[in-house]
């Protein structure tokens, strides 16, 4: 049965009831549910009592709520201020972090600067703490890094200077300059080196002179010379005088050698020049004086030799015997070819010492040759054959005007002429070929005979007085061709040719600059 529900109400006027619901037994199911209500007045005392306990209880109730509350905002509260301190904490910790880290960022980021070159870094101090006088001092450091590295630079870009000056006066210098290690070694050659010596010395950088000499054999004799003046134990300048050969003529060298300081690296340099011309110079000089001298000496005793030989011969004629007389006239003749022979020696010792005294005009190269090869004809004016081997003429068309002296320049033709037919003695099918061509600023007269040539012995000295490989020559042709071709201001060479023959090349300064196109034609004489 279900337990009776009870209640404390108020009604009107405040009054308190106590109203009790019990339920009635039913009989049966489908009858409805009856609940019997009894309300009862509470008595004034209970009553009271009842509303002091209520009110009571409200207030209970009441402190309950508020205690929730309360608690709920502490909660809140204190959960803002715990996460607003962690928030002030997190953020003052990263103030401080990055106002303490600042310094040493900027100088990591100042370090990675002057480790890429920078040095124009500097921070600025703002405390006086470790972070300050760390800072301080790696400004200093970079200040000091920048100065070091403009110094730097600035001797770096001396010794550039210094050595493209050097370089410079190195490769404009007429002398040969080669520079060696303490092993000789070559270190550095100029330009007129090579040029003087005719050998790519450059590719013989780093090798020794012994090393260079067996991959040249020209330079056997320099490299040996060189070696000595090394080795003689001096402690300043050596100077040594070496024949060079090159493929087409022989140099005189004028070596002179000199220790570098240890200071430098060591090692020594040698300084060379071609003194060839030079002493072609001297000793046409002396050999001009000599022959000077021995023209005046010879010559003033000559005429009366041979006056008084013949006066013998006048005198004696008609009063010695036949067989007498034939001796006298044999040796009046002997000495009378002889004295002309003496004469002619004479004049060319004059004409080799004689000074020069040019009487120069513009000149036509080609014309002045056809000139002097009219009196080489190839046959007589009877129609015989002539005893001169044939002469072919190959001049260039166009070629520029020469100042020169006629004179001497058909002198000039006339002696490598005489010197090509004497070379041809002999020698089946020879022939004679003049050839004339534009050269560089000039042009060039070239003297190819198919003789013997000239012997290397002799091609050396070719030019030098009483060097002739002639029976009845004097050795003055070709000394007086170059006197005249230098005081022309030009160049003569010589040079043997392939299977057999010579060939005399003379090249004459144009008078103008111009440069001549070559139309080269054959003609026959």
């Amino acid at each position: 049965m279900p337990l009776p529900a009870c209640a404390v109400e108020t009604l009107a006027n405040n009054t308190l009831y106590l109203r009790v619901l019990v339920p009635v037994n039913v009989l049966s199911a489908e009858e409805d549910i009856r609940v019997l209500q009894v309300l009862q007045r509470v008595p004034e005392s209970i009553a009271h009592n009842a509303e002091i306990v209520q009110a009571g209880f409200s207030d209970y109730q009441e402190l309950m709520l508020s205690r929730q509350g309360l608690t709920r905002l502490y909660s809140v509260t204190l959960t803002l201020a715990l996460l607003l301190a962690l928030f002030s904490a997190l953020a003052s910790a990263f103030v401080i972090s990055e106002k303490l880290s600042a310094p040493l960022g900027l100088l990591a980021e100042g370090t990675r600067a002057v480790a890429q070159g920078d040095f124009s870094r500097r921070h600025q101090i703002h405390s006086t703490d470790e972070f300050g006088a760390l800072t301080e001092s790696f400004n200093l450091m970079t200040e000091q890094l920048a100065v070091a590295r403009q110094i730097a630079q600035q001797n770096q870009q001396e010794v550039e200077n210094a050595r493209a000056y050097l370089e410079n006066i190195l490769a404009n210098l007429s002398s040969g300059v080669i520079v060696f290690d303490q092993s000789l070694r070559i270190r550095a050659v100029n330009q007129s080196a090579e040029q003087i010596l005719q050998i790519p010395l450059m590719r013989f950088a780093g090798l020794t002179v012994e090393e260079c000499a067996e991959q040249e054999s020209g330079l056997k004799l320099l490299a040996g010379e060189i070696r000595s003046g090394f080795n003689t134990g001096e402690a300043g300048e050596w100077q040594r005088q070496v024949l060079h050969f090159t493929a087409d003529k022989e140099q005189v060298l004028l070596l002179r050698g000199s220790r570098l300081p240890q200071t430098s690296g060591g090692g020594g340099v040698v300084v060379f020049d071609d003194i060839t011309s030079l002493l072609q110079v001297q000793r046409t000089v002396a050999w001009g004086e000599v022959a000077r001298r021995l023209a005046h000496e010879i010559k003033n005793p000559l005429t009366p030799i041979q006056l008084s030989a013949e006066r013998l011969q006048h005198k004696l004629v008609n009063k010695l015997d036949e067989p007498d007389v034939k001796i006298l006239k044999r040796s009046t003749e002997t000495i009378v070819s002889q004295v002309e022979a003496l004469k002619r020696m004479v004049n060319e010792f004059r004409e080799y010492a004689r000074v020069p005294e040019l009487e120069l005009c513009q000149l036509d190269i080609n014309r002045l040759v056809q000139e002097v090869l009219a009196l080489y004809q190839a046959s007589d004016n009877t129609g015989n054959e002539s005893p001169h081997p044939p002469i072919t003429l190959q001049l260039a068309g166009d070629i520029p005007q020469v100042r020169g002296d006629p004179a001497r320049l058909r002198q000039i033709i006339h002696n490598l002429l005489q010197n090509a037919q004497d070379a041809l003695v002999n020698t089946e099918d020879a022939r004679i070929t003049v050839q004339t061509r534009a050269a560089n600023n000039g042009i060039e007269l070239n003297v190819t005979d198919n003789g013997k040539g000239f012997p290397e012995q002799v091609k050396a000295h070719a030019f030098e007085p009483y060097v002739t490989t002639k029976q009845k020559g004097t050795g003055l042709g070709l000394p007086i061709v170059k006197k005249i071709v230098d005081e022309h201001g030009g160049t003569i060479k010589i040079q043997n040719i392939q299977p057999h023959g010579a060939q005399i090349s003379i090249t004459l300064p144009a008078l103008s600059g111009n440069n001549a196109q070559t139309a080269t034609q054959s003609t026959p004489i």
